[in-house]
């Protein structure tokens, strides 16, 4: 770095810390006539503020522990009713800012990394605002709350972007998934913890009204590239390694079923089978499967068999009236609601086919694509299915590609992932859902970024090798702590 540009960045700091004393003393001044709670919140955010202004790698792991750990006040019904905030939302746009603010003045930081997604995102963006802001012109959505909706589809792609420019080499890789799996592994201590109230699972501190279909959405996701991980294994990995690995799985095999969240259930039969097309291992998997059906019916716990056989049980009195029947089979007055939501939604996206009734211009409903349909039409259908192709498209390119283990593990995991998700949300908003998206695109980019990542070693290897240089790194990675 030369004298100017030091000189220039110094300047900068100096304006910033100057800007924050400023607004540290006129907030001084209105301390006093606030309450302590609302004092330490923005004490808090300013903090938050300054460390992801200083480091896109501090943001980045402050929202990996908050995404699934943070804690959410209000209550919701099933029906979408009644609003829920999470100290995650805050933290988000909190973050966002503040990596926009930091991009501002250091401009060869670059705002939005060029990668195969963006026209993928920029497309399904466009189609959701266009939808939306037809929608509030003809009256049908509100606009404080669609473009709040709006914002927050933006900052999963915020997420997305603020991991690709951050990510640039193994040790950033392996960290930011370690950490992804150790909140996995939290979220699943505290999931389990919730089994002897006898009630549904959820995610750790949903509050009331949570949603055990959004807890198995998540642990699915990221169970999916610890199976990754496990099948490209090989015998010059510990044994710790692949026992620490196993029994991730069995861990998280236990909050799926006592989640009773019957779309997880079913994501769980594509994604395996997608594990058994790509992977290597199929004699492996196929045992296991053939084990799994042969013994699994005498393991299962009988609430999760209740929940089943719930699903086609015929009711008594005033209920059976709201039960549909789809190739003469009774369906449960759940499935049986879900089943009108999407015959009105039909319906109703006859009407405007094109553009939709806009983000929140239509009431709620609980399935992705039928949501997408009559809220944005065939344009934000076509954008989100694009959108998914896209990054289908990618990830196998990086498992095909990938030669380092490790890499095509995450690669097999996500893409295995990846259709599970798309399984998930045809009985749920799986791709609007915080708890959900925001470790997917962490995920995608981090997926992305393997093959420049992967260039960068090439290259670095070979001057080394030209100049006689060891190429042995000055630290040792186990599979889950760096050892300086």
């Amino acid at each position: 770095m030369d004298k100017t540009t030091k000189g220039q960045i110094d300047v900068r700091v100096v304006i910033l810390f100057v800007f924050i004393f400023i607004i540290t003393l006129v907030l001084g001044k209105f301390i006093i006539r606030t309450s302590a709670n609302l004092v330490l919140a923005a004490v808090f955010g300013i903090a938050v503020f300054i460390l992801c202004f200083i480091s896109v790698k501090y943001a980045l792991y402050t929202l990996v522990f908050s995404m699934l750990l943070s804690p959410e006040f209000g209550s919701r019904t099933t029906e979408g009713g009644g609003m829920t905030v999470r100290l995650d939302d805050f933290l988000l746009i909190i973050i966002a800012f503040g990596w926009f603010a930091r991009t501002a003045i250091y401009k060869e930081l670059g705002l939005f990394k060029r990668t195969p997604m963006n026209r993928p995102i920029l497309y399904y963006m466009l189609a959701c605002g266009v939808s939306t802001g037809l929608g509030m012109m003809f009256g049908k959505v509100q606009p404080f709350k669609g473009f709040f909706f709006l914002l927050k589809y933006l900052e999963y792609f915020i997420v997305y972007f603020m991991a690709v420019n951050y990510l640039q080499d193994r040790k950033q890789v392996r960290n930011l998934v370690v950490a992804l799996i150790i909140v996995f592994v939290i979220v699943c201590l505290a999931s389990i913890a919730q089994i002897p109230q006898g009630e549904r699972i959820t995610a750790p501190f949903e509050g009331k009204g949570g949603e055990p279909n959004t807890l198995g959405g998540y642990l699915l996701l990221v169970l999916s590239v610890v199976g990754g991980l496990l099948l490209n294994t090989d015998k010059n990995d510990s044994f710790r390694y692949k026992v620490a690995l196993i029994s991730m799985v069995f861990l998280a095999i236990i909050p799926i079923l006592f989640s009773q969240s019957r779309g997880t259930w079913t994501a769980v039969i594509p994604c395996y089978l997608t594990f058994l097309i790509i992977s290597k291992k199929k004699a492996l998997l196929a045992a296991v499967l053939v084990l799994a059906l042969a013994i699994g019916p005498f393991l299962i716990p009988a609430s999760v068999k209740e929940r089943f056989a719930y699903t086609f049980e015929k009711q008594q009195g005033w209920a059976s009236q709201f039960q549909e029947k789809v190739g003469g089979v009774t369906l449960d007055t759940s499935t049986s609601e879900r089943l009108s939501s999407m015959k009105k939604a039909m319906a109703a996206f006859v009407k405007h086919p094109v553009f939709g009734y806009g983000i929140t211009g239509w009431r709620f409903l609980d399935a992705q694509y039928l949501k997408t349909l009559v809220e944005t039409g065939m344009l934000g259908l076509s954008a989100l299915g694009f959108l998914l192709y896209a990054i289908l498209r990618e990830t196998r390119k990086v498992y095909k590609s990938a030669e380092d283990k490790f890499y095509r593990g995450v690669a097999m995991g996500f893409f295995a992932g990846i259709v599970a998700m798309m399984t998930h949300a045809l009985g749920a908003n799986t791709f609007i859902i915080v708890r959900i998206m925001e470790p997917f695109w962490f995920l995608a980019a981090i997926v992305i970024c393997i093959p420049a990542i992967q260039e960068a070693e090439k290259q670095q290897k070979g001057e080394m090798e030209k100049t006689g240089k060891s190429d042995k790194p000055s630290f040792t990675l186990s599979p889950f702590i760096v050892r300086w």
